[in-house]
Order: structure tokens, then C-alpha cells, then sequence
């Protein structure tokens, strides 16, 4: 079984930000600036991989049920990494 939890993070994306997953056995942890944005029991079997990237590609389900695909225009983008850091 496939599941999944989600939650909005309302932060100025074009600011930098310090984001954060504590990734546990029983549940996950994902903060912005300190702040706990989503605290779910939904937790991956290992391994567990890290993918960032920008993107403006979709895949979307439309109101009358059709899988829609498509890009969005977006003025010019960039991802800048200052610290990463990983603990097994």
C-alpha cells in the first residue's frame, strides 16, 4: 500500500530558508525556519534517497477525471544549497 501526507508551506520561496526532515521509524518531521510544518505518522521504508529540483512540469487530474500534463511558464529559476547535512 502506497501513502502519502502533505502539507502547504506558505513561506517567500524566492528567501532563503533553513528546512529540515527528521525522518523516524514511526513518523517523519518537516520544519521551515525551526517551525514544524507537518509532523506525520507516515514514514518510508528505507532507503530512503533525497531529490532536489525546480521544475515546471505538471501532471494534474482535471474536475471531468482526465490526467492532464503539461509546463507552466516561470520567469528564470535557480536552487542555491549553503549547508546539507545527513545523520545515519
Amino acid at each position: 500500500m502506497i501513502t502519502q501526507d502533505a502539507a502547504t508551506v506558505l513561506v517567500d520561496v524566492t528567501e532563503k530558508h533553513k528546512y529540515s526532515l527528521l525522518w523516524l521509524r514511526e513518523s517523519c518531521l518537516f520544519k521551515v525556519d525551526g517551525e514544524t510544518i507537518l509532523h506525520t505518522s507516515t514514514s518510508p521504508l528505507p532507503p530512503l534517497g533525497l531529490v532536489l529540483w525546480i521544475d515546471n512540469q505538471f501532471a494534474a487530474w482535471s474536475q471531468d477525471g482526465k490526467l492532464r500534463f503539461g509546463t507552466l511558464d516561470n520567469p528564470q529559476a535557480w536552487l542555491e544549497i549553503e549547508d546539507l547535512e545527513i545523520h545515519t
